[in-house]
């Protein structure tokens, strides 16, 4: 019988961008080949909150690691920056970055639980996405960098 993919808990603290940021960096190894980002809102990019799913390889082969929801412009100007500052690094090492889109509630269930066959769906569902839309910030969180 195959063994289903373990998913470790997620890296970084809810809300907390910077810890977060250094938590994926710290905790994730570039040879992942994709950076899923989960959103909770399409087409108001200023409000939403992302959470971070790196993926490897397929089927009974893959592994996966989540971040815990602490990127975007849901949590102010850290989080704008944050987000900005995993996709550059995801992009520097040569991942692809995809996007899913899901509702609020079940963005809280996935954040804070979840299984390899929702991850499987998280996959699925994603769509590759220009990694510029992430890391083109207002020109007050420009001036941070």
């Amino acid at each position: 019988m195959l063994e289903p993919m373990q998913i470790p808990e997620p890296l970084g603290l809810s809300g907390a961008p910077l810890e977060t940021l250094q938590a994926v960096m710290n905790g994730v190894s570039p040879q992942h080949s994709q950076l899923i980002l989960l959103t909770d809102r399409q087409g108001q990019r200023e409000r939403a909150r992302y959470a971070a799913l790196f993926m490897t390889g397929q089927g009974t082969q893959a592994t996966a690691q989540l971040s815990a929801a602490a990127f975007g412009p849901h949590f102010g100007e850290a989080g704008q920056t944050a987000l900005a500052e995993l996709v550059h690094w995801a992009v520097s090492h040569d991942m692809s970055v995809r996007e899913t889109v899901l509702n609020g509630p079940e963005f809280d269930h996935v954040t804070d639980e979840t299984d390899a066959g929702t991850v499987q769906q998280l996959r699925a569902a994603s769509n590759p996405s220009d990694a510029g839309i992430y890391t083109k910030l207002p020109s007050k969180v420009e001036a941070e960098f």
